[in-house]
């Protein structure tokens, strides 16, 4: 498997991370990304340990999302992502993928303000431990969670925030100005999740393995790398499709077909 790519815990049933972390590897990737819930549910020192000793790199570490609507909102959500930087860099994570949180009452140009002036102590605190913060552009069926929809929103308010990118290329596929979104984020980008979507799949989670559906991902991918990014590839595919082809096929797949394109970029 190309040594870009890692797994997202997420493609998986629920185990325990070092069982996890074995399996990953069993299926060849290089990288890991778990869960923060799964990190502390065994052991941030012992899920360490796992993950070393099956030879992986923690590519991301999933926060989930952040929060700002509200003042009690803002403290609660600083200090669990606090937290959450400081097990990163006890585990050598790469990065920390989030979502926004959900603006409430918020309009959205005051939301983007609220979340880069929340984010700020957070983002110096991850810059001192060498991790970079990434939000990912998240469906609208997730306002309550984010209020990136777009991959252009997701640079703007990276930017606003000083913080980085995460191309959830389900998310985003179909953007009108995936293109040119693609080569103004590149610079911010920490990390790319790759699946694909079948047309007529309505119910989520409804991701399918890279190369089985609609999305131009044998046009995005090239595209993403002859831009300049040079980190993680992470599987995200979660769904009813890899559970009926059996998750280990299902991911070597995914990896041998992003890996012929990342090898002819």
């Amino acid at each position: 498997m190309h040594p870009s790519i890692s797994i997202n815990t997420l493609c998986l049933p629920p185990a325990p991370l070092g069982d996890l972390a074995e399996r990953v590897a069993r299926i060849g990737a290089r990288g890991i990304s778990p869960d923060l819930d799964q990190i502390t549910a065994f052991g941030v020192s012992e899920s360490g340990r796992a993950i070393r000793d099956a030879g992986l790199a923690v590519a991301t570490l999933t926060h989930r999302a952040f929060g700002y609507a509200t003042p009690a909102d803002t403290e609660a959500a600083r200090e669990r992502l606090l937290r959450s930087i400081a097990i990163a860099g006890k585990l050598g994570a790469a990065s920390i993928i989030m979502t926004t949180g959900g603006r409430g009452a918020l309009t959205w140009p005051q939301a983007a303000e609220a979340f880069a002036e929340a984010m700020a102590p957070c983002a110096e605190a991850a810059r001192a431990a060498g991790i970079r913060l990434g939000i990912e552009p998240t469906s609208h069926l997730y306002s309550d969670v984010s209020i990136a929809h777009r991959l252009t929103d997701a640079a703007t308010l990276a930017r606003k925030a000083g913080i980085s990118v995460m191309i959830d290329l389900f998310a985003c596929w179909f953007d009108a100005d995936i293109d040119t979104a693609i080569a103004d984020a590149a610079p911010l980008t920490a990390l790319v999740q790759v699946s694909d979507y079948v047309y007529g799949d309505r119910g989520l989670p409804c991701r399918a393995v890279p190369g089985d559906g609609a999305a131009p991902l044998d046009r995005l991918i090239p595209a993403i790398a002859r831009a300049g990014f040079t980190g993680w590839f992470d599987l995200e595919i979660i769904g009813p499709r890899l559970q009926a082809e059996g998750e280990d096929a299902g991911l070597r797949r995914a990896g041998d077909f992003i890996g012929k394109l990342l090898e002819t970029a």
